[in-house]
Order: C-alpha cells, then structure tokens, then sequence
C-alpha cells in the first residue's frame, strides 16, 4: 500500500470497512465514477490498481510537479489549492469520498495544475499514471469511457470553480450576485 508523506502526525488511523487486499472490479463498479462501465473495463483496471493513505494535511501532489497517479477516494477529504500571484495560497475545492483526484496526468506536458492537501485521513484507490494512459490507448473503448468520465469531472470543477470567483467578485464589488446555473448533463456550456 502506498502511504503519503506524513504533513503533521504520521500514519493515519481510518475507520472504514474492510477492503480487499488488492482493489477489485467489484469495488471499482461501486465507485461513482466508474458506475455504469462494462464489466471487462473494471478487470482491467483493477488489475492495476492499488490503494493510497495519507494523513491529514499531507501533501498528495504539488503544483508542477509530475502527474504520476490518479486516485479515487474511498474515505477522507483532499482540499486542491493553487498559489496566487502574491504567492497566496487558496483552496479553490475540497474533494470528498466517492470522487476522482487528479486529472492531469492525462493531458500532456502531464504536471499537477495545482496541490492536492489531505484535510483530514485520506483512503483512494490509485492508479499509475503511466499504466492507465498505455491501457487507454490499447483499449479505445476504455480510453474513450475514461476521457469522457474525466471531461464529465472538469466540467463540474470549473462550473464549481466560476461560481466561487463570482462570489468573490460580488464581495469585493458590493453589487448583487448574478450566476447562471446550468443543470448537470444539459450540454449547455456555462458563460
């Protein structure tokens, strides 16, 4: 099992559920983000995953740094900070159990957007990098389910990401708040 680098406090102590030694397509089907995806998808990708702890305030990914793995939470929060032009650090969303972590290992030049910070124990699911891009190339169907799933996940963070700096923008302008909501699956891009 691979464990983060402890911020402050060392290994962490979850309570969750017994998981199987290794993950499974079984788990892999109850995960959101791979709800709905063919059986033989699952095996394949579970043949390649493995699990990740962190403890609280670890440091999963830095901003820059190379995107090796991609993770699903299982238990725990994932605060994804960016530092501003003042060097500033802002927390632009927290990630919660049953969601993906991490998409830019999946777009070239292949470096973390931002950090990633345990706000409280971390359990996920984690995959190599390397290993899903090779399988997604060699398998079109699972590359095309994969890249559809996270464009799915992008789409919700900057719509999420929007709203909050239009929220700031209202405070610091002293003007009403106007957001278009836009209904997840509607195929209408916000802007």
């Amino acid at each position: 099992m691979h464990r983060g680098i402890a911020g402050k406090g060392g290994t962490a102590q979850i309570a969750r559920v017994k998981l199987p030694p290794r993950p499974t397509a079984a788990l892999l089907e109850h995960q959101p983000f791979f709800k709905g995806v063919p059986w033989r998808l699952l095996e394949r990708l579970a043949d390649m995953a493995g699990y990740a702890e962190f403890p609280a305030e670890a440091v999963i990914f830095g901003e820059a740094q190379e995107a090796t793995e991609f993770y699903l939470l299982l238990a725990g929060k994932v605060a994804l900070k960016a530092a501003g032009a003042r060097q500033e650090v802002t927390t632009l969303q927290v990630i919660e159990a049953g969601e993906p972590l991490g998409w830019s290992w999946a777009f070239p030049p292949n470096h973390w957007s931002f950090s990633a910070v345990a706000v409280e124990p971390v359990t996920a699911i984690v995959f190599s990098a390397t290993r899903l891009r090779l399988l997604c190339d060699e398998d079109p169907a699972l590359g095309c389910v994969v890249f559809r799933r996270i464009a799915q996940v992008m789409l919700q963070r900057l719509t999420a990401t929007r709203r909050r700096l239009a929220v700031a923008e209202q405070a610091a302008s002293g003007l009403p708040l106007r957001i278009s909501v836009v209904p997840p699956g509607s195929g209408v891009m916000p802007g």
